[in-house]
């Protein structure tokens, strides 16, 4: 295990469905993932993200794990992102860049800090 990486609680999505002609969001599961956070201080690194979106609160991850990303999946399919827990607030995966090197393969993630209402 990397040194570097600290444990995290994630809340990975499940697909929604419809049931009996309305449609449920799918429910998450709670597990816990290895991450090394970073704040991300420089804006431009970030500028291809998602617009719409309240953004002010932007982190770094770097993970072993493969995990779902706002962009995963086709346009409609209803699949949203796994949510990572970093200092008592959720983050939303928005982007995910493999490094698979060989030498330490890993998943390098931009996240955002979600806001409900």
């Amino acid at each position: 295990m990397n040194p570097f990486r600290k444990p995290h609680a994630v809340r990975t999505p499940s697909v929604g469905q419809y049931v009996n002609g309305e449609w449920q969001e799918g429910g998450y599961k709670e597990s816990t993932g290895y991450f090394s956070a970073q704040s991300i201080k420089d804006t431009q690194e970030i500028e291809h993200l998602a617009e719409g979106r309240r953004i002010d609160d932007y982190r770094r991850l770097y993970s072993d794990d493969k995990l779902q990303v706002t962009n995963d999946g086709a346009e409609g399919e209803g699949i949203q992102p796994a949510l990572v827990q970093i200092e008592g607030f959720w983050y939303e995966l928005t982007h995910r860049e493999p490094w698979q090197n060989g030498i330490v393969p890993h998943y390098k993630y931009y996240a955002v800090r979600k806001y409900d209402g």
